[in-house]
């Protein structure tokens, strides 16, 4: 697989509404979603003759999420990110100890956590963030409303009396005149001809100059910079630590009169969506849980699904050739995330193919960036027992 980092600066606001029609006062999505650089894509290699149906199905047009200059990456935060109510600006996961606590059970102990000054912890939502410096960061996007005034198609000229607003992403940073930037991924399948991969690279930096809605109206504009992709912590190195902190956390509820709970030499691991999936159960049927006989079918992997942290959503889509809609889908929003234990331990081949399945995603659509996943995300890494702070930029 060849796979590329994508940085897209915005020259223009941005619109990216989740449906059509009707988007009149409705927020764009805070993030450029996988689907518009896919249709960008395919529209341009139609426009240029060079259209190729097997090479679409090949792409991995992953979701772009905001950053700031010095980024490596940028992820939503799982659903188990919590913080105190009413402060937002310190965070902790309540991953190991959730499932622990579920498991295990201590006698007269409740999972209610609160801080020092007593507030409950709350769900932190769906946001993005990053590490920088070994400190946790937040990453959002601001949006302001746009008026238009509609167009009679007919005779071609304003229509009397007749406004419309929209959301849409601002071009550059609150009080700043530093662009918004999106930071991504694009990667191809299969690629055994270069010349391919680089056609495709070629078009993406040369060719594609607008993204996403109202186009006609001054909006959309970006450019689009490739970098290489960055040198990442290995899926074994993330599953081995997450098992040593689940095996510390039943250590200490074992000493609180908790329910036996012994790991061995197996390990626990999670599947972060980091988009969202559209799973379908024997082939046909919606479901928001990766079973473990599905992650047994993509890896080969025998395991127990533990826990689930997932939320659905309607998704749709506009076919921007076609003018017309797609079909409509049930999907896990992403941050969702599945708690697997092994029944064995895992063998290098089984970490092979969690790498694949890593870069490969999951789920149907693909290919317009449904389904990408993580092993074991770095913000369930995180040392929570030390001393950690974040902060919103």
């Amino acid at each position: 697989m060849s796979e590329t980092m994508l940085i897209i600066e915005a020259r223009e606001p941005l619109a990216f509404p989740e449906s059509k029609p009707g988007t009149q006062f409705r927020k764009s999505l805070p993030f450029v979603p996988g689907a518009v650089l896919f249709g960008a894509i395919g529209q341009t290699l139609a426009h240029t003759g060079q259209f190729d149906p097997d090479l679409l199905r090949r792409l991995r047009c992953r979701n772009a999420y905001p950053m700031r200059e010095g980024d490596a990456w940028v992820r939503p935060l799982p659903a188990t990110a919590i913080h105190p109510k009413g402060d937002d600006q310190h965070m902790r996961d309540s991953l190991v100890q959730r499932v622990c606590w579920e498991r295990q059970r201590p006698p007269a102990l409740l999972y209610a956590p609160v801080d020092a000054d007593g507030r409950p912890w709350e769900p932190a939502g769906q946001q993005f963030y990053t590490i920088r410096d070994g400190k946790l960061e937040k990453r959002t996007v601001t949006q302001r409303i746009h008026t238009r005034v509609a167009i009679n198609r007919r005779r071609g000229t304003a229509e009397d009396s007749l406004l419309y607003s929209f959301f849409a992403i601002n071009e550059t940073i609150p009080n700043t005149t530093t662009p918004t930037r999106f930071i991504g991924s694009l990667a191809l399948v299969d690629s055994g001809d270069p010349e391919t991969w680089e056609r495709v690279k070629a078009l993406l930096r040369e060719r594609v100059r607008r993204l996403g809605a109202r186009q006609t109206t001054g909006i959309g504009g970006v450019t689009l910079d490739l970098a290489p992709s960055v040198q990442d912590r290995k899926v074994r190195e993330r599953v081995e630590a997450l098992t040593e902190q689940f095996k510390r956390q039943i250590a200490r509820y074992r000493q609180l009169g908790g329910s036996f709970w012994e790991p061995g030499d197996r390990q626990v691991l999670t599947v972060n969506l980091i988009s969202d999936a559209i799973l379908l159960r024997d082939g046909w049927l919606p479901t928001h849980e990766l079973s473990a006989d599905m992650l047994r079918d993509l890896t080969g992997i025998e395991a127990t699904l533990l826990r689930s942290f997932t939320t659905t959503r309607i998704v749709g889509g506009w076919q921007a050739l076609w003018q017309r809609p797609k079909t409509t889908h049930v999907a896990v929003r992403y941050g969702s995330l599945y708690v697997f234990e092994t029944a064995h331990a895992l063998t290098d081949e089984h970490y092979a193919a969690l790498e694949r399945l890593e870069r490969d995603g999951i789920g149907e659509r693909r290919a317009e960036g449904f389904g990408q996943i993580r092993i074991c995300d770095d913000f369930h890494l995180i040392d929570w027992e030390g001393k950690h702070g974040s902060t919103e930029q």
